[in-house]
C-alpha cells in the first residue's frame, strides 16, 4: 500500500496524540507493529517561524519511525503554505487536520470548523499540494452534528483536491469523544473514494483493528487514545508490560531533547494501567529523576 510513493508496510497506524506523541512513545509504537506514524497536531503559526535547525529538534524525527506524517493544523493558506515548506525535509507525508474539536482551534476557524467552509477547505487543500512534492493527506470526522453529516461530499472535495490519503473519525463534531462510532458513514466515503482512506474510532485492540477494516472496507485503521496505555495494541502477541515500559524509558533517555521526568512519570503511569499490582501507581508522579522512575518500574511486583 502506498500514499502517495510513501510505502505503508502493514494496515495500522498510530493516531496523532496532542500531548502523549513524543519520540520514544512513537518508537514504542513502531517497535510493537505500528505501519505509519503521525507526530502530534502541530499548530502551522508557531513551527512557520522556527529556523530549519528548531524545527528538526522540535518534531525529533528518527529514521526507525519511518514512514512519519507530520499534522499541521490552521485555516491560514499562506501560514501552511510556509509551514510545509518548514517541514517537508523531515516528513514523508504532511497531514491538515480537519478534525481537531478544542473550542480555541475551532474559534480561529481551524480543524473541524473547516467542515461548515468547504470552498475555504478546498482552497487550503489545493495550495498546500502545489506547495510540495511530498503525498498531502487530511483526517477529518463525519460531519458537524446528526443533522449534517457530510463525510461523503468532504472525502470527495479533498480527492479531487489532491490529497493523496484521507483518514475518518467516526463520530461528528457534537459527539467529541463519546457516543457510537459510525463505520457506515466511513463505508460510504471508502467506497466513493479513490484514495486511500484509513478508519478511525473506538478501535481498543488489534482484533478491533481488524473488525472496523472489515466492516467499512477501509485500507487502513488508525489507534488514539488506546496506544496511550498500550503502545503494543498493534499486534497481538502478549507482552511484559514492564519490560515494554523500561524499554520506553530507554528510548527516552538515548532520544529525547527534553528529558524530562514529568513527562516519563506520565507515561509509565498511563502503561501500568493493566500492571496489576498492589502498589498505588500514582506515586510515580511523585518522583523527580528518569534513573528514580526506572528503579521504581524495575521494583514493581505484578500480582497473578
Amino acid at each position: 500500500m502506498k500514499i502517495g510513493t510513501v510505502e505503508i508496510p502493514n494496515r495500522f497506524v498510530l493516531a496523532p496524540l496532542a500531548g502523549i506523541s513524543c519520540t520514544a512513545f512513537r518508537m514504542l509504537c513502531k517497535e510493537n507493529g505500528a505501519g505509519l506514524i503521525y507526530t502530534q497536531m502541530i499548530d502551522a503559526d508557531i513551527i512557520s517561524e522556527k529556523t530549519s535547525e528548531k524545527v528538526k529538534q522540535f518534531l525529533n524525527i528518527q529514521d526507525a519511525e519511518r514512514p512519519v506524517t507530520v499534522q499541521l493544523i490552521s485555516s491560514e493558506k499562506n501560514v501552511l503554505v510556509k509551514a510545509i515548506q518548514a517541514v517537508e525535509e523531515f516528513a514523508d507525508i504532511i497531514d491538515l487536520n480537519v478534525g481537531c474539536i478544542e473550542e480555541d482551534y475551532l474559534q480561529k476557524g481551524c480543524g473541524a470548523a473547516l467542515l461548515k467552509d468547504l470552498p475555504k477547505l478546498e482552497s487550503i487543500v489545493r495550495a498546500m499540494v502545489k506547495a510540495t512534492e511530498k503525498p498531502i493527506t487530511a483526517k477529518i470526522r463525519i460531519g458537524w452534528d446528526n443533522q449534517h453529516i457530510n463525510g461523503v461530499t468532504v472525502g470527495q472535495l479533498l480527492e479531487n483536491a489532491g490529497v493523496s490519503a484521507l483518514s475518518i473519525h467516526g463520530r461528528t463534531v457534537d459527539q467529541g469523544y463519546a457516543g457510537k462510532v459510525n463505520w457506515t458513514i466511513m463505508k460510504q466515503v471508502k467506497e466513493k473514494l479513490h484514495i486511500l482512506v484509513i478508519a478511525n474510532g473506538d478501535v481498543k485492540t488489534y482484533r478491533d483493528g481488524l473488525a472496523l477494516l472489515q466492516k467499512t472496507g477501509c485500507d487502513l485503521v488508525m489507534i488514539g487514545r488506546e496506544s496511550q496505555h498500550c503502545p503494543w495494541v498493534f499486534h497481538e502477541k502478549p507482552v511484559d508490560i514492564k519490560q515494554q515500559i523500561l524499554r520506553f524509558i530507554e528510548l527516552y533517555e538515548q532520544y529525547e531533547n527534553r528529558q524530562s521526568p514529568v513527562e516519563v512519570a506520565d507515561h509509565v503511569f498511563w502503561m501500568l494501567r493493566d500492571f496489576k499490582t498492589s502498589e498505588d501507581t500514582k506515586k510515580v508522579h511523585l518522583i523527580q529523576t528518569i534513573p528514580r522512575i526506572k528503579r521504581y518500574v524495575n521494583r514493581l511486583q505484578q500480582e497473578q
